[in-house]
């Protein structure tokens, strides 16, 4: 039987080492064998302690050196690890988790400065960067320190809204490079919260396209689970102009159609992450037909 170690390959027979295969002392080489294979990083051989072994079969020189090997070999490991899930789709899923956090900040702050406003001053159909813009702009006309602060707020409230186009600005650049496909068929902004939801590329990938024709509506679907509310047409990808432009009675097969393509988009951009232009084509004509076909019934 062989037993391999992340310092050698031994074979043992009846609880003896018969054979020993020792690696060179060089931590690069190991961890790269490592990322491949599983190897025993600690534990015992025929009753002998792995660093034992080490040291007498030349491979450290000392107990000390092999703990010393050992403790920058899990460095190196984990830091390698952590590089592998830095991978792009993850950058972009954490843009859209900032913007959707900067959303939900600047949505509170824009009630608190409307609500202050009109304590202060007067009732108003302004609010967000309008309303901001507004107090920035005001002369001081005895209100002092109260006016500085709203202005001072109506500063960091606006600079929310430019962090925010920034990120947007950023998926807009990132997208088309990380996802072409998807950002071809769904967008920049859409096909960027679809990976956030699914968790990743690889992930949106392996989806049916039925689960992605429903991601994000989670409430509807435990309902319907639940027997309380008819199964739902569609999720997270109502926000596509082909489905939410679409008449009612419509939008149940265009998201089927959006959602097969959406599916059949990530796998290329998983496998080969080059643009198909002809998926938009199909997906038109698709669209077209269903859209011919359903005015033909509705009107009979």
């Amino acid at each position: 039987m062989q037993i391999r170690t992340w310092f050698g390959i031994f074979t043992v027979e009846n609880d003896r080492i018969i054979t020993a295969e020792i690696f060179p002392k060089d931590l690069a080489s190991i961890l790269e064998r490592l990322l491949k294979e599983q190897l025993i990083l600690r534990g015992s051989i025929a009753g002998r302690d792995l660093r034992d072994l080490a040291v007498e079969f030349g491979f450290a020189g000392s107990n000390n050196e092999y703990d010393s090997l050992l403790h920058e070999l899990n460095i190196r490991l984990v830091k390698e690890q952590v590089s592998k899930t830095l991978t792009p789709d993850k950058r972009i899923i954490a843009a859209v988790e900032a913007i959707d956090d900067l959303n939900e900040t600047s949505n509170v702050l824009s009630e608190r400065l409307k609500e202050w406003y009109i304590l202060n001053f007067e009732n108003t159909r302004l609010s967000g960067k309008e309303l901001a813009l507004k107090i920035i702009g005001m002369e001081d006309k005895g209100e002092g320190t109260q006016l500085k602060i709203m202005q001072s707020f109506s500063s960091s409230l606006l600079a929310s809204y430019e962090t925010r186009d920034r990120i947007e600005e950023y998926l807009k650049d990132r997208m088309p490079i990380i996802a072409p496909n998807i950002t071809n068929i769904a967008g920049h902004i859409l096909g960027a919260r679809l990976l956030s939801i699914a968790g990743s590329l690889e992930k949106l990938a392996f989806m049916p396209s039925s689960t992605i024709q429903v991601i994000g509506a989670n409430n509807a679907l435990f309902k319907h689970l639940k027997g309380k509310a008819p199964s739902p047409k569609h999720g997270l990808i109502f926000r596509h102009p082909l489905i939410n432009t679409s008449p009612g009675w419509q939008r149940g097969k265009i998201a089927k159609i959006l959602s097969s393509k959406i599916s059949l988009a990530s796998r290329y951009d998983l496998y080969s992450g080059e643009l198909r232009e002809e998926l938009s084509g199909e997906l038109k004509s698709k669209i077209d037909a269903i859209r011919k076909r359903k005015q033909k019934k509705k009107r009979n």
